[in-house]
């Protein structure tokens, strides 16, 4: 799917992967079996899943590995980053502030889009919010925005279709609507991909690491 930004001359080209985690390997995590201390402690607490302790601990997920690539840049998106390069307002996508949400609405990618389930609607068993995992976003290299976010065993328990990147004024906390993540206040949703074929229906028990790359570019 084009981007908005691409008529400017300039690509935005995001890249996905869905790690999915069987039960035993997010009970096995818990545990926080054969990591060094100093590797548990500056990716989360002991309470809390990371996706990049579950790439240390295991090979791979049980159950599989889903790519996608694309999304859309919403109109929201585009004025946040106008009034970031301008000084003129705006919200950064950064680390304590950013939120990555999963939804199960097929519905195609409309630039006026402000939420995840554009059609269905936010609800607890169709849209979910959370932050980032602890460290993401970030920039691996030039160019490149990595977020992440680790879905755990209760969480988005429904089939997914699709997936934003958020930012808003405050830290958000897990919700499954946007604004109910940021407290009330009015957040603004980056960017949203809509995959008709969906990428699996997440069970209870499980967990998912959803990471993306956005390489931007002239």
């Amino acid at each position: 799917m084009a981007s908005p930004l691409a008529r400017d001359g300039i690509t935005w080209h995001p890249v996905c992967t869905i790690e999915k985690y069987s039960p035993d390997q997010v009970r096995y995590a818990r545990e926080r079996r054969e990591v060094p201390w100093s590797q548990r402690l500056a990716l989360a607490p002991r309470t809390v899943l990371h996706g990049s302790l579950m790439r240390l601990l295991f090979r791979e997920p049980e159950g599989g590995t889903v790519y996608d690539e694309g999304n859309g840049v919403t109109v929201g998106g585009t004025l946040n980053l106008a009034l970031l390069l301008t000084g003129l307002g705006g919200h950064a996508l950064e680390a304590g502030r950013a939120a990555f949400g999963v939804g199960g609405d097929a519905t195609a990618f409309d630039r006026e889009h402000v939420h995840l389930g554009p059609v269905s609607g936010e609800e607890p068993g169709q849209t979910w919010y959370r932050p980032m995992d602890a460290g993401y976003p970030h920039v691996p290299r030039p160019g490149v925005i990595g977020g992440q976010a680790t879905f755990a065993e209760s969480e988005a328990c429904f089939a997914w279709h699709e997936w934003c990147w958020a930012t808003g004024p405050l830290t958000p906390e897990p919700h499954h609507a946007l604004r109910g993540a940021y407290a009330g206040e009015q957040p603004v949703m980056v960017n949203r991909r809509s995959h008709p074929a969906g990428y699996g229906v997440k069970e209870p028990g499980v967990a998912w690491v959803f990471r993306t790359e956005i390489t931007i570019g002239g």
